[in-house]
């Protein structure tokens, strides 16, 4: 039996609740709009504990909570195996090279092979990095799919 996009939506935000900071707080003007209040819905009543949001904490409850995560859906691309087709040798082993520097070797090799997908600013990151190095043409990721900005 196949899914529907609500049931795996909601089997991604019970999984996201045993290891993302989430928040239970009913009484937050921002809980409407917040991913971690969206989560914590999802949470399951058998741990003993979860990892949560301190409502002690002066921000919290606040219009300019801290820890605030929009509750929307951005693209993110997917794997960079063809991204270096079209660009000359130099610029690919120059643009290649600052990639890694900037996001580290294994970081860098999990977002190339599809296993990380690519964050809208870690897109910007890349963008600038071919541009300050010359490369002006198109940017070809693999894929992409739209997810929540974690």
């Amino acid at each position: 039996m196949k899914k529907s996009n609500e049931q795996r939506e909601a089997d991604v935000l019970r999984e996201k609740a045993n290891h993302y900071l989430i928040c239970f707080l009913d009484r937050c003007p921002l809980r409407d709009r917040c991913l971690r209040y969206l989560v914590g819905q999802h949470a399951s009543s058998e741990p003993w504990a979860h990892t949560s949001i301190n409502p002690l904490h002066a921000s919290v409850q606040t219009a300019e909570c801290a820890m605030f995560r929009p509750n929307v859906r951005v693209v993110k691309k997917k794997g960079m195996m063809h991204f270096y087709h079209d660009m000359p040798g130099y610029m690919e082993n120059n643009i290649r090279q600052a990639l890694i520097r900037l996001f580290k070797r294994t970081y860098y090799f999990e977002m190339r092979r599809g296993d990380r997908l690519i964050t809208p600013e870690q897109q910007q990151q890349i963008e600038q990095v071919c541009r300050r190095h010359g490369w002006q043409g198109e940017l070809n990721y693999d894929g992409e799919e739209e997810d929540w900005a974690w």
